[in-house]
């Protein structure tokens, strides 16, 4: 064997044994995007998903799942692979650009790709690290390690636990809902907020729909749906759809009642979701990278990822690249409006090209970006501008 790139429904059971062997040797392959039953589900409802593979003496040392357009490819399931990359032996130590070279792709763009080793390093030009909150220490000294960390937080978090019980009474949290009508209220919540801050609506499309309901109905162990619920009596307040692997627990899709805006429900379900956490063995709860002011209030490390793309050596690749680097230029160059504007059309297109399948949605995508994106933002976007 040397290097192949094949569907994910043709690798074998050992192949997937492999894969899961590949996980527990390198530290960090911990969260349920790395699972094989991810990249799995995502095959089942979109029809672009192809793993490279790579090893020698018939042993597989590195799958990397991927979302194929023309020579060109994305993360599988992006934008909602919150983590992605090569899954990799740790002694692995190929090349990236002759693994697209044997298999004839030009490019494979990434943003939030795991490297352990610096294998891609070479390849990166963004930096970010994914906020943990590890809380194996337990609830209490997780809490009281914050509270000394952010006294003030914790001061807010008592006045609002006070407030909420004196003008709206008890609230239930539910770690495992499977209230599908509330599920869908969330969504809807979701949408309507990408709409209002301007964002293309990644909810959409009908795979991902599928997806979401797919890994909460259909999930497997290490890669498996969670609903969090917060309600008063029957009404839904705030809710989380995220994705649990052995002892990881992921953010990934946040919404609340904008009618309790006052009481900052998100906080609240935050620290519901936490106390559970920690008292029913997940060790870290991963809340991502980037966006979001509030994450500093609950991580206690950070995991580095980074975003870029590897292309392989060709015409097509280097006009492509040669124009990436222009316009990164235009960003850095740091040009009052101007380089701000292009960052965020960079990242606008970015998320369309990967979540819409059809030329027709991206460019209906494309269209309301324009007319969007130099709007003025609303309070809501402001205030949580996760959606990008």
């Amino acid at each position: 064997m040397a290097t192949e790139l094949i569907r994910f429904d043709t690798l074998t059971d050992a192949d997937i044994e492999r894969w899961l062997e590949l996980i527990e040797l390198q530290p960090g392959y911990e969260s349920p995007f790395f699972h094989p039953h991810f990249a799995r589900t995502v095959s089942r409802v979109r029809n672009d998903i192809f793993v490279l593979i790579h090893g020698e003496g018939g042993r597989i040392d590195l799958f990397w799942p991927i979302q194929k357009s023309g020579r060109a490819a994305n993360a599988a399931g992006a934008p909602f692979s919150d983590y992605h990359g090569p899954i990799m032996h740790p002694e692995w130590s190929g090349n990236p650009i002759e693994l697209l070279r044997a298999v004839g792709l030009t490019s494979v763009r990434f943003t939030t790709l795991y490297d352990p080793l610096h294998r891609f390093q070479a390849f990166a030009s963004e930096f970010d690290g994914a906020h943990i909150c590890n809380v194996s220490v337990g609830n209490d000294d997780f809490f009281e390690n914050q509270r000394q960390l952010y006294p003030r937080h914790t001061k807010k978090m008592r006045r609002l636990s006070r407030k909420v019980e004196r003008e709206v009474g008890e609230l239930t949290f539910n770690f495992d809902d499977d209230d599908v009508d509330a599920w869908k209220k969330v969504m809807a919540w979701k949408s309507h907020q990408y709409r209002e801050t301007g964002r293309h609506d990644v909810l959409a499309p009908d795979w991902v729909q599928n997806l979401l309901m797919l890994l909460w109905k259909e999930g497997a162990p290490g890669c498996q749906g969670y609903f969090h619920t917060l309600k008063h009596g029957e009404r839904l307040i705030a809710a989380e759809y995220n994705l649990m692997g052995k002892q990881t627990l992921h953010g990934w899709i946040p919404a609340f009642d904008h009618e309790f805006w006052s009481y900052s429900p998100g906080y609240l379900i935050q620290d519901e979701i936490i106390r559970y956490a920690a008292a029913n063995g997940v060790r870290d709860y991963d809340l991502g990278g980037s966006a979001g002011h509030y994450k500093k209030y609950y991580a206690n490390f950070q995991l580095p990822v980074i975003g870029g793309v590897v292309r392989a050596p060709s015409v097509s690749s280097a006009i492509g690249g040669a124009g990436a680097a222009i316009w990164r230029g235009v960003e850095a160059a740091r040009v009052p409006k101007v380089s701000g504007l292009a960052a965020k059309v960079r990242r606008r297109y970015g998320m369309i090209s990967t979540v819409e399948t059809t030329f027709s949605g991206r460019m209906k995508g494309v269209f309301a970006a324009a007319c969007q994106i130099n709007a003025r933002p609303t309070k809501e976007e402001l205030v949580d501008d996760s959606a990008d």
